[in-house]
């Protein structure tokens, strides 16, 4: 469980409060089975983009500036390549059924992730049949990272 989300504040106060605050995360990002690979694509390609999170240790900072020496030399290149991820970032969150900042979305989506891995088949089953899917095909976004990892460098050009 993470912290940045707040899910543990929702686990913490038991399933009902899990369910309810999950229920209202699909209808807030108009998440459906549908779709969910759609919203899984937006944590794809911020971790393709920020493979190692912010770090604000020593070693990121110093890669990261030694990385920056290159820029001059490489720079053309490095520049192409990271406008390719930033248009494939705007092309994931155009995506999506629901519009607003990325960071809100992205993070809403995370915390239902988690939240979605307190819940059991039993405890979905008085949800509307929509929910009940979408929640359900949560728990199998994860399957083959790899084909979904290509998908998307593909569709992109990355």
């Amino acid at each position: 469980m993470c912290h940045l989300c707040e899910c543990k504040r929702y686990v913490e106060q038991g399933k009902e409060t899990v369910l309810k605050r999950a229920v209202e995360i699909v209808e807030e990002l108009g998440l459906a089975a549908q779709n969910v690979a759609d919203y899984e694509d937006t944590e794809l390609i911020s971790s393709l983009i920020a493979p190692f999170g912010s770090r604000e240790d020593d070693i990121f900072q110093t890669a990261a500036w030694v990385s920056d020496l290159h820029r001059g030399v490489r720079g053309a290149d490095r520049d192409e390549k990271y406008l390719a991820y930033v248009r494939a970032f705007r092309g994931v969150f155009s995506r999506l059924s629901k519009r607003g900042k990325p960071m809100h979305i992205a993070t809403t989506y995370h915390q239902l992730e988690q939240l979605n891995k307190e819940l059991d088949d039993a405890d979905l089953a008085s949800l509307s049949p929509p929910t009940r899917e979408a929640l359900q095909a949560l728990r199998h976004v994860h399957d083959k990272p790899e084909v979904r990892a290509a998908r998307l460098r593909q569709r992109y050009g990355l």
